[in-house]
């Protein structure tokens, strides 16, 4: 590392010359703070939020939320003052950005706070996931969706109940609060109510003629366009046509209509939002999807009544699924297939075969098996991949459950969704969650060596004889505080190991964690008298841990030296067999000066939720050790 030179300082004592030399290049978004204003980023920032390296470096942390989504600006801005007051030692989280151009951007963030030269300075990691957040985002609704259409399809016993089942998919899919499906009568030209969400009967008109002026859903079904309102307040509509949909409340507003595989309507699906939501272009395309899927479990419905029709319906719904669909008897002999089977090179003739006739011997074998499984146990899932005709790999989620018919063996059904996209989303959150560590185990690198050297310049001024006694007293100072910086470094990479996993239990003696304990809590007092009595001895207990209940016993026995005013300090250490012999009980006592129990109560608030912080650093690093090992 170069030596700072005076040019290149902050003013405070910070080398932006090497901060620069590290990150300005880096693919990686970088945000360095001094208290609340930004003295560095690095173009990676600039690139991801739109704004220039000029508009963003001496601006303050309340200028920069502004370009956060509204939802998330305030939370954004105490966790940043939470960090900057020492409140929390480190932050990590989620955020969404909005370009000036009005682009989502979601940047997952990792922040820590750095104490040096009487300055407190705050380093981001900025790591683009919005590939992901969509992703993992699409992939929920789809699957909601697709359950709410495979409930429908399956389950309900008529048309009013499928569409129900479809609404409520829907609302509970995009986050909505309120809903209704209006199913078109062309004899009376009116939209009426099959399913309702979010109201009560009475609450809206039961029917709607599609001539009325006064109702966008009559609109959207003579024109049969779809009607997107992101935000009421902003919409270019007539007040009367508005004034139910403010009265209760609502702010964004989706109409939809249902066309039939013919071109006639079938009915308008309408959606609504009471808070604040985000309506993307995207969800377009989904809803012609789900209207599309729709379409076809409607038009099954209606002419069940008719063998000859149903039969064209359900291949109609079956050959638009975007996936193979089948349908076998109990004995796994293939009766029905869909056009994307059939239409795969890969593959001959499936119907009236058995896996015998299809698969080699073990893989037909395996087939039997899980067929037979599900017959008597109940739906599965699983996830396979396959070579499409152009020798690239899909994976796919496959679905497989037994369809019960009374009087007559059961059959099973099967479909897979083509999951490729998310899988691939998921590995490459995997590479970016790879990519933050290095840059983590990169930052506490360079931050120990950084201390290690001032702690070597103050050590050897505490050494020389040169100092009056106030320089001494403000070396030691600077010096204990340091030694706390490196501990501090050094809990938050072991967090991050914890956090992180990876990292097993095996039978551990908790005799040498103690004993390894004691001496280390020893060197780091050395002045002071520690007795540690204890009734654990060596091999009297096997339990299962790994190398981090050392820093467990440590944590605690070394608060209970800095809690004790005598030079002697008396710790006990208690073991005991409970719960049948089947968990070890370790106390840990002292004669310290204890601690109020109105700061106990504030200090332990919290202690049983996973996610939140207790006391300092070290107690949340003792409370993650340990509920990692059981206890």
């Amino acid at each position: 590392m170069c030596p700072m030179s005076r040019e290149s300082m902050d003013g405070k004592g910070l080398d932006l010359g090497t901060v620069k030399l590290i990150f300005d290049n880096s693919p990686e978004g970088i945000l360095l703070f001094r208290d609340t204003t930004v003295i560095y980023a690095n173009r990676a920032v600039s690139e991801r939020v739109g704004w220039t390296l000029e508009q963003i470096v001496g601006e303050e942390v309340s200028k920069l939320t502004g370009l956060l989504d509204s939802a998330e600006e305030r939370s954004a801005l105490e966790r940043f003052y939470s960090l900057l007051n020492e409140s929390i030692d480190q932050d990590s989280g989620e955020y969404l950005f909005v370009k000036p151009t009005g682009e989502p951007v979601v940047m997952h963030a990792n922040s820590y706070r750095l104490a040096l030269a009487e300055s407190n300075y705050l380093i981001a990691h900025l790591t683009d996931v919005t590939a992901e957040r969509l992703a993992r985002e699409k992939l929920r609704r789809e699957r909601s969706a697709y359950n709410a259409i495979a409930q429908a399809a399956l389950a309900a016993s008529d048309l009013e109940e499928a569409c129900q089942k479809v609404l409520e998919g829907i609302v509970e899919s995009f986050d909505f609060d309120l809903g209704t499906f209006r199913l078109y009568n062309p004899e009376e030209r009116t939209l009426r109510l099959a399913g309702l969400v979010g109201l009560e009967r009475g609450e809206t008109q039961e029917a709607v003629s599609i001539d009325d002026p006064n109702f966008i859903v009559a609109r959207t079904a003579r024109t049969r366009e779809p009607f997107f309102i992101r935000e009421i307040s902003e919409a270019p509509e007539s007040k009367d046509r508005l004034a139910r949909a403010r009265k209760l409340g609502i702010r964004a507003l989706i109409f939809w209509p249902v066309i039939g595989s013919k071109g006639d309507l079938i009915g308008i699906i309408n959606v609504a939002a009471t808070g604040e939501t985000r309506i993307e272009d995207v969800d377009r395309e989904f809803f012609a999807t789900l209207s599309g899927m729709l379409t076809t479990i409607i038009e099954r419905k209606r002419t069940e009544r008719e063998l000859a029709e149903s039969q064209d319906r359900f291949l109609a719904f079956a050959n638009n699924v975007p996936g193979p669909l089948y349908i076998k008897d109990h004995e796994s002999r293939v009766l029905f297939v869909n056009d994307y089977m059939k239409s795969r090179e890969t593959q001959k003739a499936w119907e009236g075969k058995t896996p015998d006739q299809l698969f080699r011997e073990n893989h037909a074998q395996r087939v039997h098996d899980e067929d037979r499984e599900v017959i008597e146990k109940g739906p599965i899932e699983r996830e396979q991949e396959f070579l499409d005709d152009d020798g690239g790999r899909r994976t796919y989620h496959m679905y497989k459950f037994p369809i019960f018919q009374e009087g007559k063996p059961p059959l099973i059904g099967g479909f897979s969704l083509d999951v490729t996209e998310r899988v691939q989303a998921e590995r490459e959150l995997e590479r970016a969650k790879a990519r933050a560590e290095f840059f983590n185990d990169l930052l506490a690198h360079d931050l120990n060596n950084m201390h290690q050297g001032i702690m070597s310049s103050l050590e050897l001024i505490i050494a020389s004889n040169d100092c009056t006694p106030t320089l001494m007293r403000i070396a030691e100072g600077a010096l204990t505080q340091v030694k706390r910086g490196v501990s501090l470094i050094s809990n938050v990479m072991k967090l991050t190991q914890l956090n992180g996993g990876g990292i097993p239990l095996s039978p551990h003696d908790p005799a040498e964690s103690l004993g390894a304990a004691i001496e280390i809590v020893k060197q780091s007092f050395p002045a002071r008298s520690i007795s540690v009595e204890t009734n654990l001895e060596s091999e009297m207990y096997c339990i299962m841990a790994n190398h981090f209940l050392t820093d467990v016993f440590y944590n605690l026995m070394h608060n209970s030296v800095k809690n004790t005013r005598d030079d002697e300090v008396r710790i006990t250490v208690h073991t005991s067999l409970v719960q049948n012999g089947e968990t070890l009980r370790i106390e840990i006592c002292d004669w310290g000066k204890g601690i109020p129990d109105y700061t106990k109560e504030k200090l332990l608030a919290g202690i049983n939720e996973p996610t939140s912080r207790i006391g300092g650093i070290g107690l949340n690093l003792v409370r993650q050790i340990v509920d990692r090992l059981g206890g």
